[in-house]
């Protein structure tokens, strides 16, 4: 089917054709609704002529599109054009892999940045169970500004079932006892070649002859013929020249092992492996190693790999007795405590149910924390408990609302930093003598080898993991304190001898790095590693525990009683701010960008799994009831700005607080419930008409998020000062009531319509019930249950809409995929490199 300039499907307008082969013809074309160049794929005629194979493909973009990634290539839209089907994917300026190789080779930093994006695009997939199975030059586009995209992902299979015979190179080829080869000859792993059942590494084994031929210039198992070159992948060593650098010559041989069990075992490793060999000297500049359990690769440290399974580490320690000791939470199950020997992959439970590790004394014994639940952000409390790992026995409870402890030297006391109230938290040592207070929050107390200072994070804002290092004596007096703060920070522990504190930490620029602060606060990198890590413990000799973490975040959406859940994530880190009043559409701030300096973008996308409208840059907090307005904090100091979802000028809206916060729409669309911080740093509650007119102060003055107005206006339910939802006048000196059938750690989300009820949920779990509470009787009924079907990973579901009819929500929920690292170095406890 060939398209002229100024064809129209549905609401595309075509403007030009790019190109065609085997899989269908590619064009420009405009989306005048936004503004939007976009690229339409037209798929083969022989769609066309089957339903079945109409509504299987209709199933597989679907399932493409819920793939959100920034190396993954974005799917807009479906649709079928005089009874052929199209895809609608971004529009991209660049080439292909294939069109770069024709003018020669690349130098081997940049091959290695390439194939990392790769790995790391599709190790977003590969968790959503969705194989590539063509992963190849010609399927690989490099923008210009060389960001790498993969094309047709999740596509492979069904085009390869339905394309016939007879384009050399395109997505099938037949081997007569095998039966049918999905794939392009010469990317394909052995199982696939035999036609056999694969699993995502056969992406591996594809990914590993693409970076061989980026380096090279040559295909690894160049053979003169198609079958040759299969005969070749099944029997053959790979061709990589003499030239390569060792360490990368190495992890290509690993992900191109012919037995799939001495390949690397998730995309995942791949990315991990790649971001280490980039982050030391690539081009060969050292032989040191970096070991695993599965992988060796070229390095300053040895890195060695202690867990292969799939969840969240939470913390780790090093023993007296040489063991390793950690809290897990595997494969969607409670968290437990560990113990490991070091050097092997054995680890046995400790048989603590529902514990989380936080301290090894030198006696053995363990401090752990009972309960464990986030409070917001990354700030997470639980009940302090003792395990005698002497005698055995039930764990012993010390204190309640404990963010963290560690043990004195001595092993008989402890520091513990606790939540006081909603504002407060305290640093204490001994237990019950207080040493520092903060208002923001405080965390990774530990003492120093001597036993006489403790040093911790000082996080300046409640739930933020932006803060800096600090050191205080036993008395209070603090030591050491530099005055940047780090953008996030993840773990501290001292350094080997003692005279520096080293924490993982984000400086803008240059990522995720162990950093060394002496007692003048003079910086150091320590280690340089790509990627996100937690730095667990350190030992005397210098060995190094650290976990490295894969984050996302994910959002869904459905309806109360129906099967199936809409997944509507946009980009890696999509926070949902709102859900319409007729449960259509949610706001979503796509807060990674947050994290690297620049302000969010947000974007209004309906919960049938349409396209994300992009509605601007900030933080965007509320939906109008009638759908018709956003309004947002975009930049304009004391302004909000109310942005029109459809036709229409934005415009400012005054706000008499000097950091708005959160703010949300009373149900009359009328006015803005703004919480804020005044000049003088104390909390505010307002309500702001969006005409101008007068502003008038909320309840006690003092509200927190999450709130929510009942549908006259006329009250508010918050969490009080016990922890406990409680129901405030919005106007007037009235009494606060206290909601019956409550518990702690309750969070409201909306009245019912008839303002008889509330809907409250428990915050920081991985599976949860929304609860409908009658507010006369306190009679509580399990409204709609919530429980990812894939748990492994799940840190805690936050937040949750819901629409006040009940029949409607979105829900969303942060995963952490962790792997526990040993790194031994040589010469590292005396480095003092600047």
């Amino acid at each position: 089917m060939n398209l002229t300039s100024g064809t129209h499907l549905g609401p595309y307008e075509v403007i030009a054709a790019i190109g065609a082969g085997g899989m269908g013809e590619v064009y420009r074309a405009r989306d005048p609704r936004i503004d939007r160049d976009v690229a339409i794929k037209i798929l083969p005629a022989i769609f066309a002529s089957n339903p079945d194979r109409l509504s299987r493909f209709e199933r597989e973009a679907k399932t493409t599109g819920s793939l959100n990634h920034p190396n993954l290539l974005v799917v807009f839209d479906f649709g079928t054009h005089e009874g052929s089907p199209y895809l609608v994917t971004e529009y991209l300026e660049g080439e292909t892999l294939r069109q770069r190789l024709e003018r020669g080779t690349v130098p081997v930093r940049k091959a290695v940045a390439w194939a990392t994006q790769i790995a790391e695009g599709v190790a977003a997939a590969h968790e959503k169970g969705i194989i590539h199975r063509d992963i190849k030059p010609e399927n690989v586009f490099l923008s210009r500004d060389e960001r790498v995209k993969l094309l047709d992902f999740g596509l492979a299979k069904l085009l390869a079932d339905d394309v016939p015979e007879g384009d050399d190179g395109e997505t099938r080829a037949r081997q007569t006892d095998a039966g049918t080869v999905l794939g392009t000859p010469g990317y394909m792993a052995p199982e696939q070649v035999r036609g056999e059942a694969i699993d995502e590494r056969a992406d591996i084994f594809a990914l590993g002859i693409v970076l061989a031929e980026l380096t090279t210039g040559v295909h690894p198992f160049q053979r003169p013929t198609r079958v040759e070159m299969m005969s070749a992948i099944l029997q053959s060593d790979p061709a990589l020249g003499n030239a390569m650098p060792e360490g990368l010559a190495q992890i290509i041989e690993h992900m191109l092992a012919k037995n799939v069990a001495s390949r690397f075992q998730s995309m995942g490793d791949v990315g991990f492996a790649l971001r280490l060999l980039s982050g030391s000297h690539a081009s060969g500049e050292t032989s040191a190693t970096v070991r695993s359990a599965r992988e060796s690769v070229a390095h300053e440290r040895d890195f060695l790999s202690l867990t292969l399974r799939r969840g969240r580490i939470s913390n780790a320690r090093f023993a007296d007795d040489g063991a390793i000791i950690y809290g897990a939470a595997w494969e969607g199950n409670p968290v437990e405590i560990f113990h490991a020997t070091a050097g092997t992959l054995e680890a046995r439970s400790l048989g603590i149910p529902g514990a989380d590790l936080l301290s090894v004394s030198t006696t053995g014994d363990l401090a752990v924390s009972l309960g464990r639940r986030f409070l917001g952000g990354w700030a997470s409390i639980g009940t302090l408990a003792r395990v005698r790992t002497a005698g055995g026995g039930a764990p012993r409870k010390l204190h309640e609302r404990v963010v963290d402890a560690d043990w004195a030297r001595d092993g008989k006391g402890m520091a513990i930093i606790r939540q006081a109230d909603d504002s407060t938290f305290i640093l204490e040592c001994p237990i019950g003598r207080p040493l520092r207070i903060s208002g923001g929050w405080l965390s990774s107390v530990r003492f120093s080898r001597d036993g006489t200072r403790l040093a911790l994070i000082d996080h300046p804002w409640f739930g933020d993991d932006a803060g800096r290092p600090v050191v205080i004596d036993l008395e209070g007096h603090e030591v050491m304190a530099p005055d940047e703060a780090l953008s996030s920070t993840s773990g501290l522990a001292w350094s080997p001898d003692g005279d520096e504190v080293w924490i993982a930490g984000d400086r803008p620029g240059y990522g995720r790095d162990i950093l060394g602060y002496d007692m003048t606060g003079e910086r150091r990198t320590v280690l340089s590693s790509p990627g996100e890590l937690t730095l667990c413990d350190v030992r005397a000799d210098g060995a190094i525990l650290m976990t490295h973490d894969t984050w996302r975040r994910e959002v869904y959406a459905g309806s109360r009683g129906e099967p199936g859940l809409k997944n509507l994530a946009w980009y890696d880190w999509p926070f949902p701010t709102a859900l319409s009043a007729d449960g259509n559409e949610v706001l979503l701030e796509e807060q990674r960008a947050s994290l690297q300096g620049s302000r969010s973008p947000f974007f209004l996308r309906p919960v049938d799994g349409g396209p994300a409208i992009h509605m601007g840059n900030g933080r965007a907090r509320g939906i109008s009831p009638d759908g018709q307005w956003i309004a947002a904090e975009t930049g304009a100091t004391g302004y909000l700005e109310l942005i029109p979802t459809g036709v229409g000028e934005s415009r400012l809206l005054k706000v008499p607080c000097a950091e708005p916060q959160w703010w949300e729409w009373f149900p009359d669309g009328k006015r803005l419930l703004v919480l804020g911080v005044a000049g003088d740093q104390s909390r505010l509650s307002l309500a702001v008409p969006t005409d101008g007119s007068e502003v008038t102060k909320v309840g006690p003055g003092n509200l927190t998020w999450p709130c929510a107005a009942s549908p006259d206006g006329e009250r508010i339910i918050a969490t009080g000062p016990d922890d406990r939802l409680m129901v405030f006048p919005t106007r007037g000196g009235g009494d606060a009531i206290p909601v019956p059938g409550t518990r702690r750690g309750d969070w409201p989300i909306c009245w019912s319509a008839d303002a008889n009820h509330v809907y409250v949920y428990p915050r920081g779990t991985t599976s949860l019930s929304v609860d409908r509470i009658d507010l006369t009787t306190g009679d509580r009924i399990v409204w709609q249950e919530i429980r990812p079907t894939d748990g492994a990973g799940i840190v805690d579901i936050f937040p949750v809409w819901l629409t006040a009819d009940g029949e409607r929500y979105a829900y969303s929920y942060r995963r952490c995929l962790s792997d526990l690292y040993l790194v031994e170095s040589h010469g590292l406890k005396d480095s003092r490199r600047p």
